[in-house]
């Protein structure tokens, strides 16, 4: 029965562990939340804006009526003088009820400043789409920093469950050596403090461990059990700097925001038409009377003077201008941080090599400790500062891989590289 249970103990295991997600899944799960719906949207409203920029070039075609009424007789419209025979009894196509309905079109033939709309629109989806980009690789580097820092803290924890193993023996040691006369009791006091100290340290993991998981939630919708695995696929793929991309984008709109506040200075030329039923009562005669009055046009309009389009060309060039000097900063602070990255990547894995070759001495020199302070050749507080140094270059090596992961996830935010092609 004993082993029975524990079969099914261990049957209800493991689905939760392979519930684990991977990196990628992660990755996927943050792409998903709706906080970056909000940039598809955006990418989705200048398609619309394109869209619309465009639609003004096409004819507008529109239905009207009317009912009107005159305190005296009106045409129903322009009458040559010798459309009627008035002594023949003819009626007059005058009316004070007169009822118009019809079609009526416009068409812009050319208008510059459309065309520039329509030019300035496709750069700011560009932009747009640049953007939404950053947004969801800004996330995703979040979510791989998170992870990296949630498995430093569970190897720091694990390291910290080995010391306390470790005192716990030289704790029992003690005991024994008080107990006979061989030890004073206030060495045992030292080690139970660094013991306390020790568990205090395990508290505070596991409050920090609970805030990384619930970033890590908010971030992706799920909630993780322990940190997921990380592992480099290939380095990110160096191009183009992502938000210099965006910011180009932006300066293009601006030029072409720019050129369409001056095309307005430019002639429009559009066609106008319209057909026209006219009906109402004759006045000298009440008869009913219908009238049609058909028209098509071009219609030129050049504007001669319009002080706002003055000012309104000053304020896009003003506007062209910040976004160049902000293009010009972007370049030199992404060149600046791209190369502070590839340095501090070469640094970071000398530290890596160097940490585990201290931890690795340190353990050494734990062993020696402990042997000469069983031996009554090493006093307390040597051998619990060798206890700390174990630990500390166990949170130093691990720490290098945190900086790893932050500055890969950077590089990746950088270049605009897919963080689910980097990791796994």
């Amino acid at each position: 029965m004993k082993y029975l249970t524990c079969l099914l103990l261990l049957l209800w295991a493991l689905p939760l562990q392979a519930a684990q997600p991977t990196i990628t899944e992660l990755l996927n799960a943050a792409a998903r939340q709706p906080e970056l719906k909000a940039g598809r949207l955006a990418v989705q409203g200048t398609d619309i804006q394109l869209k619309q920029a465009r639609a003004a070039l096409y004819p507008k075609l529109s239905v009207f009526g009317s009912y009107e009424m005159y305190n005296s007789p009106t045409n129903l419209r322009p009458m040559p003088p010798t459309e009627i025979n008035i002594a023949a009894g003819d009626s007059i196509p005058f009316s004070k009820r007169i009822a118009r309905y019809g079609v009526r079109v416009e068409m812009p033939l050319f208008v510059k400043e459309l065309y520039s709309l329509a030019d300035k629109v496709k750069k700011l989806k560009k932009s747009s789409r640049a953007r939404y980009r950053i947004e969801l690789l800004t996330r995703q580097a979040q979510v791989v920093s998170l992870d990296a820092s949630l498995a430093f803290n569970a190897h720091l924890n694990a390291a910290i469950d080995a010391r306390l193993a470790s005192l716990r023996k030289t704790r029992d040691d003690l005991k024994l050596a008080v107990s006979n006369g061989r030890a004073a009791e206030s060495e045992l006091l030292k080690v139970q403090t660094a013991s306390n100290d020790l568990q205090r340290q395990k508290n505070d993991l596991a409050r920090q461990a609970l805030v990384l998981t619930s970033q890590i939630e908010q971030l992706t919708g799920i909630r993780l059990n322990r940190f997921v695995g990380l592992t480099l696929k290939r380095p990110v793929a160096k191009g183009a700097f992502l938000p210099q991309t965006e910011q180009q984008a932006k300066v293009a709109a601006a030029e072409k925001d720019l050129q369409q506040v001056r095309d307005r200075h430019y002639p429009a030329l559009k066609l106008e038409g319209f057909l026209s039923e006219n009906r109402g009562e004759a006045y000298n005669t009440d008869r009913s009377i219908d009238r049609s009055y058909d028209y098509i046009g071009v219609k030129l309009s050049f504007p001669l003077f319009d002080r706002s389009l003055s000012t309104s060309i000053d304020q896009a060039d003003i506007q062209l201008r910040r976004q160049k000097d902000q293009l010009a900063q972007l370049r030199i602070d992404l060149k600046a941080e791209a190369g502070s990255l590839d340095g501090q990547l070469k640094l970071i894995g000398h530290s890596t090599e160097l940490a585990r070759t201290t931890l690795e001495n340190d353990r050494r020199l734990l062993e020696i400790a402990k042997v000469a302070f069983r031996n009554g050749r090493m006093t307390t507080e040597d051998y619990l500062r060798y206890e700390a140094q174990v630990l500390d270059a166990v949170a130093a090596l691990y720490q290098t891989q945190v900086d790893r992961w932050q500055a890969i996830s950077r590089q990746a935010v950088l270049f605009g590289d897919e963080l689910t092609g980097v990791v796994q």
